[in-house]
């Protein structure tokens, strides 16, 4: 956090994505769909994070101010938020932080919705990778977790649903789903960083968002019928990418090999 003093009183102001809060993060989520030029950009997020009067504001210094918009720097770069901050939408509960309680299988559905939305902006993919993230609370679920290992409330992920509980996504506040979508964006830009050999291209150390498909199957010892990519498509998905990391490697130690050969 970066602390600004202001007529003798202390103001926090984020220095990173996880150090927003949930209502900073949501009135940003506004702020991008509206297209503002960076300096109204860093204007309005001024006066909503300090939070002062209006005429308080403007007793700050020009170059003062600049300095400190400058601090909002990071917002316009890579996404880098893994801190879930919408827990909860309604009824439907949300995966936690770096969707680590995520399946394998929603993380790839969640990731071609995202793709989606960002190639057309049309909102349907919005309300679909809500809908593929937030679910249902399981039932008894304030019994059933003491006898779990797993610390996800959700109901596991059923294609069939997904139509319809979109359609009840529809209603949501546009800033709140694309919160999630920035949230989800911050986590798939963290993965590389964790597993950099899956993202790893053979010709170099590009980082490559979807050339893992073939090492999906080999985890299914190299099968592709239904109950074995169900295994992984239901299996955790860091466990899978742990998998996948150890796969890449032994793959690019062999590529290594043959070529010293």
């Amino acid at each position: 956090m970066n602390t600004v003093t202001i007529n003798g009183k202390d103001f926090m102001l984020p220095a990173s994505w996880n150090e927003l809060t949930r209502d900073q993060l949501i009135y940003m989520a506004g702020l991008f769909s509206k297209k503002l030029s960076v300096v109204d950009f860093k204007a309005h997020l001024l006066w909503k994070f300090l939070r002062v009067k209006t005429d308080l504001m403007g007793r700050i210094d020009e170059e003062d101010a600049h300095g400190l918009a400058q601090t909002f720097n990071f917002l316009l770069e890579d996404v880098r938020l893994t801190t879930n901050l919408i827990p909860r939408i309604g009824r439907y509960y949300g995966p936690g932080n770096a969707m680590m309680d995520c399946s394998f299988g929603e993380f790839t559905k969640a990731s071609m919705k995202l793709e989606d939305y960002a190639r057309t902006g049309e909102d349907k993919y919005l309300d679909e990778l809500v809908a593929i993230l937030y679910r249902p609370r399981k039932k008894f679920w304030f019994i059933r977790k003491w006898f779990t290992d797993t610390t996800d409330c959700r109901v596991r992920f059923i294609e069939k649903y997904l139509d319809r509980r979109s359609q009840r996504m529809v209603d949501v506040n546009h800033n709140v789903k694309y919160a999630v979508y920035l949230f989800v964006t911050g986590v798939l830009c963290s993965l590389p960083d964790k597993f950099p050999n899956v993202y790893r291209k053979k010709g170099g150390n590009e980082k490559n968002l979807g050339g893992w498909a073939a090492l999906i199957i080999s985890l299914a010892d190299g099968k592709t019928d239904d109950e074995s990519l169900d295994r992984v498509f239901y299996s955790n998905m860091y466990n899978v990418f742990m998998g996948l990391e150890q796969k890449a490697i032994e793959y690019f130690k062999f590529l290594k090999e043959t070529q010293n050969d």
